[in-house]
């Protein structure tokens, strides 16, 4: 199953508010983004704010913004 497979079965199960942009990725980011979705949907939690921080990283002038 490939990324944008697992984002689309994310988003049906967490809802838009828990979405993540897509995203030109590594083959290691893709590959860590992956195992964090297939973790959410099988614990059915989503990710954390704070999981997703520590993944992108963000602005501390704009702490809302993910880069």
């Amino acid at each position: 199953m490939d990324l944008h497979e697992l984002l689309g079965i994310y988003m049906d199960k967490f809802g838009e508010e828990h979405g993540i942009d897509t995203a030109t990725w590594s083959e290691d980011g893709e590959e860590t983004l992956k195992n964090m979705v297939k973790r959410a949907i099988s614990n059915n939690e989503p990710i954390t704010k704070k999981e997703l921080k520590e993944f992108f990283g963000y602005d501390p002038d704009q702490p809302n913004i993910l880069i």
